[in-house]
């Protein structure tokens, strides 16, 4: 690019602003793309096909900007957007010098509004902003990168879908693979908007998202096994600007990260293909058997590639940091699911200690050792009816602490100490602690080919004498 009166350094370097950042990522995969525009020629590149190939759609981004003004017919559009961006350049309308709320540097600053950025608010109240200012202020490179910031996006569920996180190889690639996507439509002539999700939702979206990204980065020998990602899932348009935004945090991240590694792979996806959902397809069926979506009503099925864009209620969970391990305790009551993930799920997830797995895998070990079919049958309807920490406690004195005892085995196999620490630290950990339990027993079954019905339970009064807290 050759040399005109700007900064290109922040043109293009992180700031942490999701909007900036993405935009600059934008016009760095330009400037590969066009060595010979300058700034100027690649505004004009895209501000072209914004006005003539997507025909000034862009209110999503910017309300009554220049290209989205309904009196300006196309031409007028181009030349009006040009001559905004040229007065930037030769910085004719600065406003005053200070620091830049985006590139962070002291500089001439300019007004960003409604109309140049992305929800930085309305100019409309003199009050809305710090001492009766316009609008933020910022640079002119920051309101140039606003300007990309569509080129980098995607269109989802009606509204625009953006992904940024602190390592910056995520957000480069979320915009590089998005400006590829729209200018290879433009190139095949099918290009009438920004690019397009074939997700159903925002969540199935960041985890396809890792998917991608994550196989790239580790094509181009990238290390880390961590990074959060927050998608911003939102609209510039009309009285009623509004942002939502959904986190994938670093330790969810890693735990996903986990899920898609050799020896868990399978097992996480066929558990998770059970909760794709899409209201166009209402009592469709997950077949085990084939991994597609049976759809009886209308006799089709739904291969892979379609159902994993759709809604999943598994993902939707651990963006709102609910708990799955009662939809992984039913999974493995009918299929064999590596206690590998619910270990990895409790500990990294939902902070359970390592010793608290640990014992439990023992006490597991003691219930199969101690017992036969039968004897494995009751604990199992024990566990079913402990629907308060008073009965699993009960059933852990009597069936495994005393039972160890009166064997007369040499190992204590719970402490007080254990028992007051790692089992029952407080009462809002026990009923996981139960259902690990029976998680464990299940996939142990699993493991010996034993044959129990799963949902065996007594009614209280039978099993627990009748006995309250």
């Amino acid at each position: 690019m050759k040399q005109i009166k700007i900064n290109y350094d922040w043109l293009i370097a992180p700031t942490g602003d999701p909007f900036a950042d993405v935009g600059g990522f934008v016009i760095k995969e330009l400037e590969e793309r066009f060595p010979d525009k300058d700034i100027m020629g690649l505004i004009e590149y895209v501000t072209k096909i914004y006005v003539d190939r997507w025909e000034a759609k862009l209110n999503p981004f910017f309300l009554n900007s220049k290209i989205t003004q309904p009196a300006f017919n196309a031409k007028r559009k181009v030349e009006e957007t040009m001559r905004y961006f040229q007065s930037l350049i030769d910085e004719t309308n600065c406003e005053k010098i200070g620091v830049c709320r985006i590139i962070g540097q002291q500089t001439k600053l300019f007004i960003a509004g409604r109309d140049n950025s992305v929800l930085s608010g309305s100019g409309t109240f003199v009050n809305f902003h710090h001492t009766f200012e316009g609008g933020i202020m910022v640079s002119k490179e920051a309101l140039i990168r606003f300007h990309f910031l569509p080129f980098g996006c995607m269109y989802l569920q009606g509204k625009i879908a953006l992904i940024h996180s602190y390592n910056e190889f995520y957000t480069e690639y979320f915009a590089r693979t998005n400006c590829e996507s729209n200018l290879a439509d433009i190139g095949r002539n099918i290009s009438t908007g920004i690019f397009q999700s074939a997700c159903k939702s925002p969540g199935t979206a960041l985890f396809r998202f890792i998917d991608v990204a994550t196989m790239d980065y580790n094509r181009k020998g990238g290390t880390k096994k961590e990074g959060s990602l927050t998608l911003y899932h939102f609209s510039n348009f009309g009285a009623s600007p509004e942002v939502t935004v959904y986190s994938v945090p670093n330790q969810l991240f890693r735990f996903y990260h986990f899920t898609q590694g050799p020896g868990v792979k399978a097992d996480w996806n066929s558990f998770i293909a059970r909760y794709y959902v899409n209201s166009e397809y209402k009592n469709a069926k997950y077949n085990e058997e084939t991994n597609y979506i049976d759809f009886e009503k209308k006799g089709v099925t739904i291969p892979e590639s379609e159902y994993k864009n759709w809604t999943n209620i598994i993902y939707n969970k651990l963006l709102n940091g609910q708990s799955i391990l009662s939809d992984m305790l039913n999974r493995s009551k009918k299929y064999i699911f590596s206690f590998l993930i619910v270990k990895t799920y409790q500990i990294n997830l939902r902070n359970m200690k390592k010793e608290t797995i640990s014992k439990i895998e023992e006490m597991i070990e003691f219930i199969f050792n101690a017992n036969d079919e039968a004897g494995i049958e009751k604990a199992i309807k024990k566990l079913n009816n402990a629907r308060s920490p008073y009965l699993l406690r009960r059933f852990i004195i009597k069936d495994i602490i005393v039972k160890n005892y009166n064997e007369e085995n040499q190992n204590t196999i719970v402490t007080v100490e254990e028992y007051a620490n790692y089992l029952f630290p407080d009462t809002s950990l026990w009923r996981e602690v139960r259902d690990v339990l029976l998680i464990a027993i299940y996939q142990k079954l699993h493991e010996k080919g034993f044959k129990i019905n799963p949902d065996l339970g007594l009614n209280d009064e039978e099993e627990n004498d009748n006995i309250t807290e």
